[in-house]
């Protein structure tokens, strides 16, 4: 896939990771110019529609998670036969790969790490979200030390999807809680257990269970105590020792309550008062339940312990018998090996109570085989009951107090009210053992209904009510001078379209001011100036001035200057001519009759001294970031030329959300030179350079 691009806008660069369910590419997202994870979702499981459905749906989930530790999820779509994720791209390696190239981590390290990993996990459950498949693989450590969980909401579908592929679950079942692994019920707990095996594996360097099959390593999760991890580092804290053997437990019951519980355990592990205290041990149930029925060997006993093996033997399947007594020996054969013939009588008194004794044992086994071991080992049956058509929860409930273990299935049912039970694996009325599985199907809820018109609401209003209904909104900005900015002029799908919660896109045009581009006014006319701002929608400020350079009634300057982006309704000012001043004479003196033939001339008038014009554009950036925030910049513009006679003027103060080009006319003359000085934010960003008239 490399060098295609999906959906039109997702430049695949290079593969970055997969496994047996996907392929995970580095991409680059051509519309905001920004580097992307896509997970591609491998052909042989897009022909599954009941897994598609689940991917989606988990998908659509996760993307309602938003932490700093939690790999974000920007899209979830397909394009043709191919189904796919666009993830945060996070510079850096896996936690597995981190421990593969370190060895046990250091503990401070470990703790840093553990903690962000928490604090992803606790995000997620608040938000009734299990990961289900928690292993150092789907952590992502960035090049500063950031830990950030990935994969949220795809795990119930691989356990569902993948269970006979063995080589696809390798990668997870080390890291799979007891009651995954026996395909019960799983909860919040089941992540504690997980995160209790990658915290061992991360301060041990290797895993606790090993095996050449997926089942071998899933009975060991099942029957096996978790290694001691101070075996494998004698200098580990035994607080840290606690919290693995706490989190590890087999009884979900007796793990950590919550992640909560666990991250507030985790907080004091290294308090001095902690370090080497005692080990953790979960209260165990009655020690007689769980005590092996020892192995006892022939050479083992003695003729004083016969009491002792019956009991014993009595609770093994089939119990012993005495070997007969040998034949007794020719009297001819005892008198030759010295041996004194033995009284007939004796022989057979013997041999009568060896019968009996045998006759006895073989009656006393017998009898505990039918009468102790039915009672040991028999396990109650239960009669299913019928729970068809009754609520989920309800229908749980009613099978949980039987002692039944339940699965729930979700279906597309006609015909079913959503959120009740359409179907149950176990037929209602048959009787079963206790702790059986029981898997009901359950009708999904109904989250289709007719969109809403949202048009002519404002943008926010309309994003508001839509986003309360499950729908996700994209937003579209269209210039309209016709229309009020802000307000919406168009929605897609149209209002009365069916539509589905949590998975369909509302596009929603909405209006915005259309921005002018002022152009170039300097040497035209005043009325054809004013007639242009008339007709854009800009308001003329004009002044007039005298000038000999310029004719009378043409625009000597503008301000802003010319190509300056601006918002209708804003000012212009403009400088118009007056033209050259006129010479008047003095007025005649009534002391001095005109005739007077005085050749006194008047004092002449004050030049204008002479001026230099300067167009300096000027621009101002705004980052790609506060864009896409919508962060506005606050921007001062103070002035000082021979127009201002070297004071300080404000030639513009606005908010811009965009980068925009400032023209800045300067007039200086040999008194006066021209300067200004931009202000972002309050803040002094920068100061021209002095423009002279030489």
């Amino acid at each position: 896939m490399i060098g295609t691009r999906i959906a039109g806008r997702y430049q695949i660069l290079e593969v970055i990771g997969g496994g047996g369910m996907a392929n995970v590419y580095k991409a680059l997202d051509v519309i905001l110019d920004r580097h992307v994870a896509v997970k591609v979702l491998q052909p042989q499981f897009s022909e599954d529609e009941q897994f598609i459905k689940r991917f989606r749906r988990e998908a659509q989930a996760a993307t309602s998670l938003n932490h700093p530790n939690v790999v974000n999820i920007f899209d979830v779509g397909e394009e043709g036969n191919t189904y796919y994720i666009v993830m945060e791209y996070v510079e850096g390696f896996t936690l597995k790969e981190l421990i593969q190239s370190e060895g046990p981590l250091p503990v401070e390290k470990v703790l840093d790490l553990l903690k962000q990993m928490m604090a992803a996990i606790s995000h997620a459950h608040a938000n009734q979200i299990i990961h289900r498949d928690i292993k150092p693989h789907n952590i992502l450590v960035s090049k500063d030390g950031v830990a950030k969980v990935t994969d949220f909401g795809i795990a119930r579908a691989i356990s569902s999807a993948t269970i006979t592929h063995t080589n696809s679950v390798m990668g997870s079942v080390h890291y799979l809680s007891p009651e995954q692994a026996r395909g019960g019920h799983v909860t919040y707990r089941s992540d504690i257990y997980s995160m209790g095996i990658v915290l061992f594996e991360m301060v041990t360097g290797t895993l606790p269970f090993k095996g050449d099959t997926a089942v071998s390593i899933a009975i060991k999760h099942l029957q096996n105590e978790v290694p001691s991890a101070k075996s494998i580092v004698p200098g580990l804290p035994q607080s840290i020792e606690n919290v693995i053997r706490r989190s590890t437990i087999k009884d979900p019951l007796k793990r950590y309550a919550s992640i909560h519980d666990m991250e507030e355990d985790v907080e004091t592990v290294l308090n001095p008062d902690r370090l080497n205290e005692n080990v953790y041990y979960a209260n165990d149930v009655e020690e007689d339940m769980t005590k092996a029925i020892p192995i006892i060997k022939d050479d083992d006993l003695k003729e004083d312990d016969v009491d002792k093996t019956i009991e014993i033997k009595s609770n093994e399947r089939t119990a012993p018998v005495a070997a007969p007594a040998p034949p007794p020996k020719p009297a001819s054969e005892q008198a030759e090996a010295g041996e004194e013939p033995a009284p007939k009588k004796k022989k057979k008194k013997k041999w009568l109570i060896i019968s009996l004794i045998a006759l006895f044992l073989l009656i006393g086994s017998t009898a505990a085989a039918f009468v102790l071991f039915p009672n040991l080992f028999y396990v109650a049956e239960v009669e299913v009951p019928d729970v068809v058509g009754m609520p989920y929860e309800e229908a749980e409930e009613e099978l949980l107090g039987l002692n039944l273990v339940v699965e729930r299935e979700d279906e597309e049912i006609e015909g079913v009210e959503p959120g009740h039970v359409a179907r149950q694996s176990q037929r209602a009325g048959s009787r079963v053992k206790e702790q059986s599985r029981v898997v009901l199907y359950v009708n999904i809820e109904d989250a289709s209904f007719e969109l809403d018109d949202v048009i002519g609401l404002p943008i926010e209003r309309a994003e508001r009510l839509l986003d309360e209904q499950g729908l996700t909104v994209e937003r579209i900005e269209q210039e309209d001078t016709t229309q009020t900015p802000g307000i919406v002029t168009e929605q897609r799908p149209s209002a009365g379209e069916t539509v589905v919660a949590g998975e369909t896109t509302v596009y929603l045009t909405y209006a915005v001011q259309s921005e002018i581009r002022l152009r170039n006014l300097e040497g035209e006319r005043e009325d054809a100036a004013r007639e242009y701002l008339t007709e854009v929608g800009l308001n003329g400020r004009f002044q007039n001035e005298y000038s000999d350079s310029v004719e009378a009634g043409l625009i000597i300057r503008q301000s802003p200057g010319a190509f300056t982006m601006l918002q209708p309704g804003d000012d212009v000012q403009l400088i118009v001519s007056r033209g050259p001043r006129e010479e008047e004479p003095p007025p005649a003196s009534e002391d001095t009759p005109e005739d007077s033939g005085s050749t006194e001339e008047p004092d002449p008038e004050p030049e204008t001294p002479a001026t230099k014009q300067y167009e300096v554009n000027q621009p101002v950036d705004v980052s790609q970031e506060d864009q896409e925030a919508g962060n506005s910049y606050e921007i001062r513009i103070i002035y000082r030329d021979a127009t201002t006679n070297g004071a300080d003027e404000v030639f513009v103060e606005e908010s811009i959300t965009e980068p925009k080009t400032y023209s800045i006319p300067l007039e200086v003359s040999e008194e006066y030179p021209g300067s200004f000085d931009v202000y972002v934010n309050g803040n002094q960003a920068h100061s021209s350079k002095q423009y002279t008239f030489n």
